[in-house]
């Protein structure tokens, strides 16, 4: 009877402190008898026994379900943590905003400098983050378009600045602008990124939905950063030049952004590779330059990385993602299958679970991220050369999409994510129960 003592003792405890913290309980729980009483009517009645054996198994089938839900949740929450959501992250990450939005409203000629310091360190740091991605490493990730694009921002900025220190002069001061570095090569960057950030990168922002504002995480404001940042650098540089080579005589001329053209002089449409005196021409051209060479690497070596299986069906043991892996895993191929394939729903999601996609579900993948990113020159990048007013509300909806999708995760972190791990632990009991 001592078992039964001691259990009773924790049901009266259990009850008062369901009391105490106003929780859900029977009418007969208001007022429920003394301990002692309890345990009197227990030994006198062995059938009352039985019943309070029985509701103390049921007790401990509680306790068990409850301790493994409270097991899940500790997971969940160590692996936010793990991902950086803390205070000093949240916190550097919400300042680092604000800071920013000032600069690139109050000194706007030093935000290419504020993209370049902040992407050596994002950059190498979301690097390190892929490349310890399990189960697979992500560091192919780095051969997609936009951080190719974002590559090639800070490389011809880096160059500009070592030109420009190895000068020691500006161009009216007699330095050698045009000399190792000429102005029809800056003035070609010039063009191929503004069409590539106003176009495609702009676009970006708002198709992608991972493109979101989370202040805690490195991993996901380095992916707004180099889509988002892109566009507001060339605004500065488009519609703040004058600022820019004031503050910054020595690293940018800029001398040739009023006689830029944003089409070829024949017209709107051309052969791809023509057209280099134009924004659109070399926009066009810089895409093709990647679009070419990641077409081959996928068709030599990148289509069969992740496959689970051989061709002979034996475990193929992958080590490395890809970008398209990726984007067919998040319903491209269900996509795919159902609107050019004539393919089954569950066949596609059985190739996702394999990684085993063919080159024809390939090459329209490939022919669709073509025709969106040229037509975002067109639709996005052309609007955004001939009006400022359009380029700068451009930027207000991507940031305010970001901040939605941001703020869409806050909330199911806040008010589902626990409530789910929940239901569906208990779920799993009722089917263990049937």
């Amino acid at each position: 009877m001592s078992s039964i003592r001691e259990e009773v003792e924790s049901i009266r405890a259990s009850l008062l402190q369901a009391s105490e913290f106003h929780l859900d309980v029977d009418a007969i729980d208001q007022n429920p008898a003394s301990t002692t009483a309890a345990i009197a009517a227990a030994e006198r009645a062995p059938r009352l026994a039985i019943t309070v054996n029985n509701f103390i198994q049921f007790k401990k089938g509680e306790i068990a379900t409850l301790q493994r839900i409270l097991d899940e949740i500790e997971l969940i929450a160590l692996k936010r943590t793990s991902e950086g959501l803390n205070e000093i992250n949240f916190t550097v990450g919400v300042l680092n905003c604000f800071f920013l939005i000032y600069i690139f409203g109050a000194h706007p000629e030093h935000l290419w400098l504020v993209y370049v310091i902040q992407g050596m360190y994002m950059i190498p740091k979301r690097f390190g983050i892929m490349w310890n991605a399990r189960p697979l490493n992500q560091a192919l990730y780095y051969l997609d378009f936009c951080w190719m694009m974002n590559f090639v921002g800070n490389i011809v900025i880096l160059v500009l600045m070592i030109v420009g220190m190895m000068d020691g002069a500006a161009e009216e001061e007699g330095g050698r602008h045009g000399g190792l570095v000429s102005n029809a090569a800056r003035e070609a960057f010039f063009n191929a990124l503004l069409g590539v950030s106003t176009g495609p990168l702009m676009g970006a922002n708002i198709v992608l939905p991972f493109v979101a504002c989370l202040f805690h995480d490195v991993s996901t404001m380095t992916g707004l950063f180099i889509h988002v940042m892109p566009p507001m650098v060339m605004y500065t540089f488009m519609w703040k030049g004058d600022l820019i080579r004031e503050a910054w005589p020595r690293f940018f001329s800029l001398s040739y952004v009023q006689k830029v053209r944003y089409f070829p002089e024949n017209g709107m449409f051309f052969v791809p590779g023509s057209g280099l005196d134009s924004v659109a021409g070399n926009s066009i051209a810089l895409y093709l330059l990647w679009w070419i060479p990641y077409v081959c690497f996928m068709l030599v070596i990148g289509i069969d990385l992740p496959r689970k299986y051989n061709s002979n069906g034996n475990p193929a043991n992958p080590k490395y993602d890809t970008v398209f892996h990726s984007t067919m895993r998040q319903g491209a191929c269900v996509a795919i299958g159902q609107v050019f394939r004539g393919r089954s729903k569950s066949d596609s999601l059985q190739q996702c679970e394999d990684n085993c996609f063919d080159l024809v579900d390939f090459f329209i993948y490939m022919t669709f991220h073509m025709f969106a990113a040229l037509s975002a020159i067109y639709v996005i990048g052309y609007p955004c050369f001939m009006w400022r007013s359009f380029h700068l509300g451009m930027i207000c909806v991507v940031v305010t999409l970001a901040v939605m999708r941001g703020s869409r995760r806050y909330t199911y972190y806040a008010t589902k994510m626990y409530s789910r791990t929940i239901r569906k632990s208990f779920m799993v009991d009722e089917a263990k129960r049937q």
